[in-house]
């Protein structure tokens, strides 16, 4: 009988699991995958706690604002655990004046102990044991690793501590007075007053300023001293009156006895079982997400998403491993659940939730609805979404370009007495229109107002001039992206609102390796704005712009000459510097037949580049008067004035289908098989 109502505790249990999973999901957009990860493993903890042995361990990592922290605190909030979580931000115990992390740790969380708790610890990264500079001392952080290894940490309370300290003071100046032949009777200096008060000169047991109470010959009677004793004592039997009783009838010997007795009580060292414990691990990684420093908001949502989609469990513990040692890493575990950044999908679905929001408190408190025009929606994801800083930015920006705007609504149906049923909202030519409307859908008054704009702004054309240039350039880079690799960039950039970026272009390259070919036209498509400017312009006109894109086209002729075998010499090549003895060392020639192969990609990319120049043209025309162009309008302008003829006739590949070894390889092996 006591085995079904174990069983059906486990089913309770268990459909409670399945409650908060769908609470989540309903929750969080575009982290399905994620919930479901992270409640697989919690399902073990949470059904059987008592059957670990030690912390169950769940790593999260993301980029900022990706909802790692929200989603620990929705778990705690529906599991009903706020009596057993604790938060720990380790960005706080990045200095020397987190000395105290320890007893954060021990003492405060004793009430812990066997105890199936949550440990959230945040901003993981910053609790590294690696620079670059080597390994740096952080004593104060190992009791991290004994946490997340056993679960079991040994320590002094520092209770404890405080206590045995004043004792032991208590205890040498009783000795001292021993000495001096101070004599005491129920608790009170009989004999040697004068030099008991100089010996106990500046003594407390239990508070600084002996609670007010000036030392005199009554002071083991004193409120200091007996609260001082009773806290000592770390036992039950132990009250306030059974030891007041004992001070008033003790000698000096009577006195010593009781400290002696109460230091027996206290354990110098005790532990803290915190095996039961699930513990979340929080962190972002830029080492895996190299492009989470991007603050450009005209960067891809999607391209972004896809890339992180990429990251694997293998390039997080290689991030990690420039961060901590490889045994701090072992103790992390396996369990390592990897958030990939929002998608367009993800930005404008959330977009629309905070909206409806909106509307529902407005609807609550004042009685009419909004129905907002989808060009609200898109001065919202233009102004708000920067899609490397994940979702913060989002809520500000509503906050700003909506909620703000509330009060002004509700007071101008107010002034005007106006009986309001709907009203909708629209933006057009940087100005809110808002058309108040009744029950039966009559308008009652049009309100308009100029909006004024933060991001949206910086995109637009300031200098004609400038905007031109950057168009040539960038279109030289996407036009030979489409007609050597045979793939349409994602999107081209003439005028961004970043502050360090007057455009780009976003090729999409085949994935998972280089070959010569694709080195070759990635040094061909790096020269494109160099090109562009100069058959444009002319030699005298091109920018300073050119820096970067010179830069990686050497640095790709240099590797594919001295690092790939890609050269006359398959042999890896090092400068004389290098202290190692199994490199071939370069030579002028190497350095010649690299700048050899960056002067004839640059020869291919002219010859291209003059046959399209009518494209090019075209393409550098819109996007001087436009801020971008998208891969399918790419795609139109390419097809409509290219001079390629394949373009027309096979068309362009994804970047997934770029490379054929696989058909190749089974080619010949029926050529093969056919022959023998």
């Amino acid at each position: 009988m006591e085995q079904f109502t174990d069983y059906k505790t486990l089913l309770s249990k268990k459909e409670v699991l399945n409650k908060v999973t769908q609470k989540l999901k309903e929750k969080f957009i575009g982290l399905d995958t994620v919930i479901d990860e992270v409640m697989n493993l919690v399902t073990a903890w949470y059904l059987f706690p008592s059957a670990q042995l030690r912390p169950t361990v769940i790593n999260l990592w993301g980029m900022t604002g990706s909802g790692k922290s929200a989603l620990v605190q929705s778990l705690v909030h529906e599991l009903d655990y706020k009596k057993l979580y604790a938060q720990m931000d380790m960005g706080e115990f990045d200095s020397d004046s987190s000395s105290w992390l320890k007893n954060t740790f021990t003492d405060e969380l004793e009430f812990f102990d066997q105890q199936a708790s949550i440990i959230c610890m945040d901003e993981f990264q910053f609790a590294r044991t690696i620079t670059e500079d080597g390994e740096v001392s952080k004593d104060k952080l190992r009791v991290i690793w004994d946490l997340l290894d056993s679960g079991k940490i040994n320590y002094i309370p520092a209770n404890n501590t405080f206590r045995l300290r004043r004792a032991d003071l208590c205890m040498t100046n009783l000795l001292k007075a021993e000495y001096k032949g101070v004599s005491i009777k129920n608790g009170l200096i009989i004999k040697g007053e004068e030099e008991f008060l100089e010996i106990f000169k500046g003594f407390y047991f239990e508070d600084h300023d002996r609670n007010g109470v000036k030392l005199d010959g009554n002071y083991f009677l004193s409120k200091d001293f007996l609260q001082g004793l009773y806290y000592l004592y770390d036992d039950d039997n132990a009250t306030r009156e059974v030891l007041d009783e004992k001070v008033k009838v003790a000698d000096l010997a009577g006195i010593m006895q009781l400290i002696i007795d109460g230091v027996k009580t206290r354990t110098g060292v005790k532990q803290l079982d915190l095996s039961k414990s699930l513990i979340f691990v929080l962190g972002n990684l830029d080492e895996a997400y190299h492009m989470s420093d991007s603050l450009n908001p005209d960067i891809s949502a999607d391209e972004l998403h896809e890339a992180t989609s990429k990251i694997n469990v293998s390039n997080i513990k290689g991030a990690l491993r420039k961060r901590f040692r490889n045994e701090q890493i072992a103790r992390l575990g396996n369990n390592h659940i990897i958030y990939k950044s929002f998608n367009n999908g993800h930005f404008k679905e959330l977009i629309r939730r905070e909206l409806l929001r909106v509307n529902d408190f407005v609807k609550s408190q004042f009685g009419f609805s909004i129905t907002y025009h989808h060009s609200v929606h898109n001065i919202v994801y233009s102004e708000g979404v920067f899609p490397a800083q994940g979702t913060r930015p989002v809520f500000t920006t509503i906050k700003n370009l909506i909620e703000s705007w509330i009060s002004k609504l509700v007071l101008e149906a107010l002034d005007k007495q106006m009986p309001v049923s709907e009203v909708e909202w629209s933006y057009a030519d940087e100005r809110y229109v808002f058309v108040f409307k009744n029950v039966e859908g009559n308008i009652l008054n049009i309100y308009e107002e100029k909006l004024s704009l933060k991001t949206d702004n910086l995109r637009k054309t300031t200098d004609v001039n400038a905007q031109a240039h950057t168009a040539v350039h960038e279109t030289g880079h996407a036009v030979l992206a489409a007609l050597t690799l045979g793939i349409l960039p994602s999107v081209v950039v003439s005028k961004t609102a970043a502050d360090n970026c007057e455009g780009f272009c976003s090729v999409n390259f085949p994935e998972n390796m280089m070959t010569r070919d694709t080195l070759k036209k990635d040094i061909i498509i790096c020269l494109g704005g160099f090109v562009a400017e100069k058959m444009i312009f002319g030699e005298e006109h091109t920018s300073s712009g050119v820096y970067s894109d010179l830069e990686n086209a050497s640095r790709l002729a240099n590797r594919a000459v001295k690092y790939y075998g890609m050269g006359r010499d398959p042999l890896h090549i090092a400068v004389e510097s290098v202290l190692k003895n199994d490199y071939f060392f370069a030579k002028e020639s190497h350095s010649q037949e690299a700048m050899q192969l960056v002067k004839s990609c640059q020869k291919e990319a002219e010859a291209i580049l003059e046959r399209n120049k009518y494209l090019l043209l075209k393409m550098s025309e819109y996007l001087s008067t436009n801020s971008r162009m998208e891969e399918a309008q790419i795609g139109e302008f390419v097809k409509k004035y290219s001079v390629e003829s394949w373009v027309r006739e096979k068309g362009f590949v994804k970047k997934e289908n770029y490379f054929d070894f696989d058909h190749v390889l089974k080619k010949q092996l029926l050529e093969m098989k056919t022959l023998a």
